[in-house]
C-alpha cells in the first residue's frame, strides 16, 4: 500500500526535477550569447582545456554574470513546462509545435549571425562555438515549441465561444465604417500629397510615355522600337501611364495625375479592408473582434502608407486579399458557390488580376486551379474561372498582345538571379579555386572580373544586371556546367548565399524602412514633365517622418508589426492550426499567403516590404478565419441551408 502512494510521489519527484532541468537549459539559451570574440571563445584561462570543458564553463557563467535575471528566466520556464501537461496536447499538435520551433530558432540564429558577421560563423565556426550554438538551439526550439502549444490552446479557447448573433448588412453602416478608416487616413494623405512612389514607378510611367530609360539596355529585346519590357508589369505600366497621362493633360505635368490615382487607390482599399471585416462578421465573428480589426485597420500606418503608393506591389497585395476571400468562399461551400455565374466572373476577373499585376501572380492562379480541381466540386466551372485565367495570361497576354505592342518580355536575370548570387559569393570566399575554364564560362555570363566587388549578400541587383543579355545558348549551357562543378568542391558557399540573401525576410531582429517617404523621381530626372516635384510641406515634414517611421519599429512589442521578418511565421502558425484541426477547407484561402512566403526564398532583396505586402494584406483576414466559432456554432443569418458554417471541416 505505501508503494502505491510513494509512486505518484516519485513520478511528481520525477517531473519537477526534469522541469527544473529544462527550465535551466531555456534559461541558458535565452541568457547565452552567439558571440564569436576572442572573450567568448578563446579565453586565455581556458586554453588546452576540451571542448566539453570549455562550454561547462561557459554555461556556468552564463549564470553567474547575472544572477537575478537567469534565476527569474528559469522560474518563468519552470511555470510554463510545469503546467504544459495540462494543456492534454496530442501527438500531431507536437509534432507540429515542434517543426515550427525548429524552423523559427533556426531561422533567428542564422538571422543574427548574418546580421552581424555576414556569414554563419556564430553557428559553425569551430567545434566549441557549434556545441554552444546546439545547446543554445535546443534550448530555445524547446520554448518556441512550448509557446505554440499554448497559442494552439488560446485558439481553440477563442473559437469554443459562441457566434457572433446574427447579423444583416446595410449599405449605410459599411460606408459609415469605410468612411471612418479613409477619415483616419486621411492626414497621411494630405501630408505626403500627392503620394508616394518608388524608381520602378517612374519607370513605368516613362515607358508607357515612350521615353527611354537607361534600364532598358537590360532587357532581352532591344530596339528604337521598343520603349517598355514586361519586368514590371506592363497592365500596371498602363494604368500609371494613363493617370499620369491625364495629368499632363490638366496641368503638362503628372503631379494631379499621380494625386488622382493615389486617391483612387485608398478609397478602393479602404473599401476592400472594411468589406473583409462585414464578411467576417457574416460568417458568425464577433461584434467585439469585428470592430477591433475595423480600428487596427484604420489605425496600422502600414495601411495608409502603402494605399497612398503608387506601387505594383501595393496593388498586387490588394487582389490577393480579394482572391483570398473568393476562394474561401469556393472552399466554404465546398465548390457549390461556383454553380452562380456572377461569382464564375468576379474569380475569373480576379484571378486575371492576380496574373497582370505581379509577374509570379500566374502562378498562385495555377496553384489554386489545381487545388479546386482536385478537391472541389463543379470542376467544369472551377476550370472556366481558374484555369482560363492563366490561358488568357499566358497564351493571349504574353504571346499576342505584349510583342503587338513591341512590348518586350523581362531579362533572363530575374530567373538566375539567384544563381548569379551564389557565384558571386564563391569567388568572394574561393577566388583562387575558379579554374580558368570556368572563370571563362562566368565571364561570358555576366561580370567575373568585378564579381567580389559587385556582390551584395542582401541585394542581387548589382551582379544580375551586368547579365549578358547576348549571351547565346552554348555559352549559358557553359555557365551551368561550370556553375555545378563548383557546387560539387564547396556548397557550404552555395547555402551561404541562399541564406545571406533570403535571412531578412525571416529574422525578426531585421530592420527595413518601413515606407516610401516620397515620390522618387530618379530613374525620370532628365524629364521635367515626369518629376513629380515635393509640396512645401512635405519638404519639412519628410525628415521628422522618417525619424518617426524608423522609431516606431523599435518600440517593445509593437515594433513585430512593423517587422518583415514576422508575417512568414504568422503564416506557418495559421497553417499548422489548420493541419492540426483538419479543417483544410481553409488551405484554399491561405494558399496566396503560403506562395508569398515561397517567394521570399527567391526574392532579390532580403526583408523588403514590397515582397511581403500580400501577407501583410491578407493576415487580418486570415487570422479572423481561424477566430471563427466552430463548425457546430450557428452560421451567419441569411446562409442558404447546406452551405456550412464559418469554419467547415472537410
Amino acid at each position: 500500500m505505501r508503494e502505491l502512494v510513494r509512486r505518484p510521489e516519485r513520478r511528481r519527484a520525477w517531473r519537477i526535477a526534469g522541469c527544473a532541468l529544462l527550465a535551466v537549459l531555456m534559461a541558458e539559451s535565452l541568457l547565452g550569447t552567439l558571440s564569436i570574440d576572442a572573450h567568448y571563445v578563446a579565453d586565455e584561462a581556458l586554453a588546452g582545456r576540451s571542448v566539453l570543458f570549455r562550454t561547462m564553463i561557459y554555461l556556468i557563467r552564463c549564470f553567474s554574470v547575472e544572477p537575478g535575471l537567469g534565476a527569474c528566466v528559469s522560474l518563468g520556464a519552470f511555470v510554463l513546462l510545469y503546467f504544459l501537461p495540462r494543456l492534454r496536447t496530442t501527438g500531431l499538435e507536437r509534432g507540429l509545435a515542434a517543426c515550427f520551433g525548429v524552423l523559427f530558432t533556426f531561422m533567428q540564429m542564422i538571422g543574427w549571425s548574418y546580421d552581424t558577421y555576414g556569414s554563419w560563423d556564430a553557428l559553425f565556426g569551430s567545434r566549441f562555438i557549434l556545441l554552444r550554438a546546439a545547446i543554445i538551439f535546443l534550448g530555445r526550439t524547446l520554448l518556441s515549441a512550448c509557446l505554440v502549444l499554448y497559442a494552439f490552446r488560446l485558439a481553440d479557447r477563442l473559437t469554443a465561444a459562441p457566434a457572433g448573433g446574427p447579423f444583416r448588412f446595410s449599405w449605410k453602416r459599411f460606408l459609415l465604417a469605410a468612411g471612418l478608416v479613409v477619415l483616419c487616413w486621411l492626414p497621411y494623405y494630405i501630408l505626403f500629397f500627392p503620394g508616394l512612389g518608388n524608381p520602378d514607378t517612374s519607370m513605368q510611367i516613362a515607358w508607357f510615355l515612350h521615353r527611354p530609360t537607361e534600364w532598358l539596355r537590360y532587357s532581352a529585346v532591344r530596339g528604337p522600337e521598343v520603349y517598355a519590357t514586361n519586368h514590371h508589369p506592363y497592365f500596371t505600366t498602363v494604368l500609371y501611364g494613363a493617370f499620369a497621362k491625364l495629368g499632363l493633360l490638366l496641368d503638362g505635368n503628372i503631379f494631379y495625375g499621380v494625386a488622382l490615382y493615389c486617391l483612387c487607390q485608398m478609397l478602393a482599399m479602404a473599401l476592400v479592408l472594411t468589406g473583409v471585416w462585414f464578411y467576417l462578421r457574416r460568417l458568425g465573428l464577433s461584434g467585439r473582434i469585428c470592430r477591433a480589426g475595423l480600428a487596427f485597420t484604420a489605425l496600422f500606418p502600414l495601411c495608409p502608407l502603402y494605399a497612398i503608393t503608387m506601387l505594383k506591389d501595393t496593388l498586387f497585395g490588394l487582389v490577393c486579399l480579394t482572391f483570398s476571400v473568393l476562394l474561401f468562399e469556393v472552399a466554404r461551400t465546398r465548390g457549390e458557390r461556383l454553380k452562380h455565374n456572377w461569382f464564375c466572373g468576379a474569380l475569373l476577373a480576379n484571378g486575371l488580376l492576380v496574373a497582370l499585376t505581379k509577374n509570379q501572380g500566374v502562378y498562385f492562379v495555377a496553384a489554386a486551379a489545381a487545388f479546386c480541381l482536385i478537391f472541389c466540386r463543379r470542376r467544369l466551372r472551377a476550370a472556366v474561372s481558374l484555369v482560363l485565367p492563366v490561358v488568357l495570361f499566358q497564351v493571349v497576354w504574353l504571346q499576342v498582345l505584349l510583342p503587338a505592342w513591341n512590348v518586350a518580355p523581362g531579362g533572363r536575370q530575374e530567373v538566375l538571379g539567384p544563381l548569379f548570387q551564389q557565384t558571386a559569393r564563391y569567388v568572394e570566399m574561393y577566388p583562387e579555386d575558379v579554374t580558368a575554364e570556368e572563370a571563362d564560362a562566368i565571364r561570358a555570363v555576366i561580370d567575373y572580373d568585378h564579381l567580389a566587388e559587385l556582390y551584395n549578400p542582401t541585394l542581387a541587383d548589382d551582379v544580375k544586371f551586368t547579365y549578358n543579355q547576348d549571351a547565346t545558348e552554348e555559352e549559358l549551357s557553359a555557365y551551368y556546367q561550370a556553375w555545378l562543378k563548383m557546387l560539387r568542391r564547396h556548397p557550404d558557399a552555395y547555402l551561404q548565399a541562399l541564406l545571406n540573401n533570403v535571412y531578412g525576410s525571416f529574422y525578426l531582429g531585421n530592420q527595413t524602412a518601413l515606407s516610401y517617404t516620397d515620390f522618387d523621381n530618379r530613374e525620370v530626372a532628365d524629364y521635367p514633365e515626369l518629376v513629380v516635384e515635393k509640396t512645401p510641406l512635405l519638404e519639412r515634414v519628410q525628415p521628422i517622418a522618417q525619424i518617426l517611421l524608423a522609431a516606431v519599429q523599435r518600440v517593445p512589442g509593437i515594433g513585430v508589426l512593423f517587422c518583415v521578418g514576422g508575417y512568414p511565421w504568422v503564416v506557418l502558425f495559421l497553417f499548422l492550426d489548420v493541419l492540426r484541426r483538419r479543417q483544410y477547407a481553409q488551405l484554399l484561402a491561405q494558399l496566396p499567403a503560403i506562395l508569398s512566403v515561397a517567394v521570399l526564398l527567391v526574392s532579390p532583396v532580403s526583408g523588403s516590404y514590397r515582397y511581403a505586402m500580400p501577407m501583410i494584406f491578407l493576415l487580418p483576414f486570415l487570422i479572423g478565419l481561424r477566430l471563427l466559432p466552430g463548425p457546430s456554432a450557428p452560421t451567419a443569418a441569411g446562409e442558404a441551408a447546406g452551405e456550412g458554417g464559418g469554419s467547415p471541416k472537410n
